[in-house]
């Protein structure tokens, strides 16, 4: 509780509160529709470049030590997006976007760091349902987040919203300076490997020992090429980390393109500021209920069942938000829309864990969070590029589409990939 998901929430609060308010905060500086979207497909851009470093960097320093130094940048980073508010000029949208792009590897290292320290001390039985809890927390800070926002916005300035993300972070490192924060069995906070107990350590030197020489991994770029290499090779399925991260990428589509699709609907539909992040609350709100049934079916049915689910009627919300463009079809797309997400609660960091090795684990998930962080590009640009090009309609419809495509394609590529599957007695 205390040295991961308590500091996990406050972080994810901070983060649900400004999420809905990201696109409207560039069309209250001047921005246009496509824009407007395209400045969090900028984020992702930033995020899929930062990625592997990240990793690297989280390997370097240490779980916990990373997460306190993301967390230190990140208020430094919202400081500078009230300050694009405060001291409107003409430059503000550019400083408003900047920011935006520091504050996307600032949550990378910061989601990097929780999951492996869960990774790392976990068991295998219940490491799905320690991701769904952390998942979870994302949930409860897009909750909590945006109703706060909408409350903020009714009496303050938009610009609150970031202030208040900036207290909550603060908060998290109140918390993770406290010393109820340390893990038994997990000792050493700067270097992870060195920190791990007598069972893991033997299971990285049995791994390190039939390491297969012959056969190098794309992970091999990012250790020198000098003749003695100061960290093991990654032992790691290649293809089926492939295939199911093409699926990954279409759910991360998804996922990102949600609040920017709800955002400029809502203005389409003419809905205020206030009510568009109450939506975004009401949806997550739904996304708690679902992840208990998510967590059950991951463990009980299998990894891909959840997938297939996830994707198709997540996908599903999309469509039915443009059939019915008023706010009873705004409504009844967020509900499906949370039914499917929360279905998913997890699956990403759970699917991550049942590839990662047991040497260099923190490396690999920065080489795994590629495809989260490629459809967190991909989502907002080419909404802003099918608006630009279509129509609001299409771009709207398109997320929906291709996270059913890519339902299709886990299940066509089931096999290959073979995920833990049905709980066995």
């Amino acid at each position: 509780m205390w040295p991961v998901l308590a500091p996990s929430l406050l972080f994810a609060v901070g983060l649900g509160a400004v999420l809905p308010v990201m696109v409207l905060g560039a069309l209250n500086l001047g921005s246009s529709s496509s824009f407007a979207a395209a400045v969090v497909g900028i984020m992702g851009a930033v995020s899929l470049v930062a990625t592997v470093p990240a990793g690297i960097l989280v390997d370097r320093l240490g779980d916990f030590r990373a997460m306190l130094v993301a967390t230190i940048a990140a208020v430094i980073v919202l400081g500078g997006i009230v300050a694009a508010f405060v001291w409107e000029t003409p430059a503000s949208l550019i400083l408003y976007t900047v920011a935006l792009m520091l504050f996307a590897p600032v949550s990378d290292v910061w989601n990097l760091a929780r999951q492996a320290v869960v990774a790392e001390v976990m068991p295998p039985q219940d490491l799905s349902k320690a991701m769904t809890a952390l998942g979870g927390t994302q949930r409860v800070g897009n909750l909590i987040g945006p109703i706060v926002g909408a409350g903020l916005m009714l009496v303050f300035p938009l610009w609150s919203v970031f202030v208040f993300s900036a207290v909550v972070s603060v908060a998290a490192i109140v918390i993770m300076a406290l010393p109820i924060t340390q893990i038994p069995g997990y000792s050493d906070r700067g270097n992870p490997r060195a920190g791990s107990s007598s069972t893991n350590a033997a299971d990285a030197a049995d791994a390190a020992d039939v390491a297969d020489t012959t056969n190098p991994s794309p992970a091999e770029a990012l250790a020198p090429k000098s003749g003695k290499s100061p960290r093991p090779r990654l032992e790691v399925r290649w293809k089926a980390v492939i295939l199911v991260g093409v699926s990954m990428i279409t759910l991360t589509v998804a996922r990102s393109a949600q609040p920017v699709v709800i955002q400029l609907w809502g203005v389409e539909i003419g809905l205020d500021e206030s009510s568009i992040s109450l939506l975004i609350a009401f949806g997550s709100g739904l996304e708690l209920i679902f992840m208990f049934l998510g967590a059950y079916i991951k463990d009980h049915i299998g990894r891909t069942t959840t997938m297939v689910a996830c994707l198709t009627i997540f996908g599903a919300g999309f469509v039915i938000m443009v059939l019915r463009p008023d706010l009873t079809g705004m409504i009844v797309a967020a509900a499906i829309m949370a039914v499917g997400n929360g279905l998913g609660a997890g699956i990403n960091m759970t699917i991550g864990a049942d590839l990662s090795p047991a040497v260099g684990r923190a490396r690999f998930l920065g080489i795994w969070a590629i495809f989260s962080n490629g459809g967190k590009l991909a989502g907002p640009t080419v909404v802003s590029l099918v608006i630009t090009i279509a129509s609001l309609r299409l771009g709207v419809m398109f997320p929906g589409l291709f996270a059913i495509l890519g339902a299709v394609w886990i299940i066509i590529w089931s096999k290959q990939i073979g995920l833990p599957s049905r709980r066995r007695r």
